[in-house]
């Protein structure tokens, strides 16, 4: 089972700010909102949810002109906010802007 990849399409629910790693790489924190209908168990069901996401490299750099209420669609990884954290944040490799919002 592969768990670590996806496509998720979505609202930009909410922007951090711009910055910069220890590297020198540009990064972008931001929250995506999904919502959709899957079907699980043979009945719809309504998926809501907000996801934790940062870009690094050229795709921080193009997210950073964005605004809460953009449709993206974006692909990425999970991966553990850090070594002591155990929440999920989606690392995009990457991102494209659907619509203004």
């Amino acid at each position: 089972m592969e768990c670590n990849k996806g496509v998720r399409t979505g609202g930009i629910a909410g922007v951090g700010g711009f910055s910069f790693t220890p590297a020198g790489l540009p990064l972008m924190a931001f929250r995506i909102g999904h919502v959709s209908e899957q079907i699980e168990a043979g009945f719809k069901r309504k998926v809501e949810c907000e996801i934790p996401a940062i870009a690094m490299g050229d795709p921080a750099q193009v997210v950073a002109g964005w605004k809460a209420g953009d449709s993206i669609k974006a692909a990425g990884f999970l991966a553990r906010k850090s070594q002591h954290s155990q929440q999920l944040v989606l690392h995009l490799n990457r991102i494209e802007l659907i619509e203004r919002g």
